[in-house]
């Protein structure tokens, strides 16, 4: 499984149902800053990746905003709000691994943060990984 693209796709999953509330999120550039911790039976080091990506208002009301390549994946529970989401989502590789995972996000107009963690089985054991992001609009697109 290419843990990199999945774990990627989650940190800026914003959902495709729809929602009861727009996202307090304002368009335009946004650069978000991920670490990745990993708990496991063999050592994998912390990562850390910085992107950026145009969000446009239509993608915030539309609700996919962020929202990446996510063909392999699953969300199983969505709560979007003005301040924030809650989701759940299952994650599948093509070598049949599943990995699932829970997030909160937190939108505040310029900036967001939230916390995802993901659970896996591997051929070397169980691998609990924590992910935190930061966002923030850094300027027009």
């Amino acid at each position: 499984m290419r843990l990199t693209a999945i774990t990627a796709a989650a940190l800026i999953v914003l959902g495709t149902s729809a929602m009861a509330e727009t996202p307090n999120l304002e368009p335009g550039m946004w650069e978000y800053h991920n670490k990745m911790t990993f708990q496991s039976d063999f050592p994998i080091p912390d990562q850390e990746h910085t992107n950026q990506e145009c969000v446009t208002l239509e993608d915030i009301e539309r609700g996919d905003a962020f929202l990446e390549d996510v063909e392999e994946c699953d969300i199983t529970r969505q709560d979007i709000r003005s301040d924030g989401m809650d989701y759940s989502m299952v994650c599948r590789g093509p070598d049949g691994t599943e990995m699932t995972m829970d997030a909160t996000m937190h939108f505040h107009g310029d900036s967001a943060s939230g916390t995802i963690t993901g659970q896996m089985e591997t051929p070397m054991g169980p691998m609990e990984m924590t992910i935190e992001m930061t966002g923030e609009r850094i300027g027009d697109c």
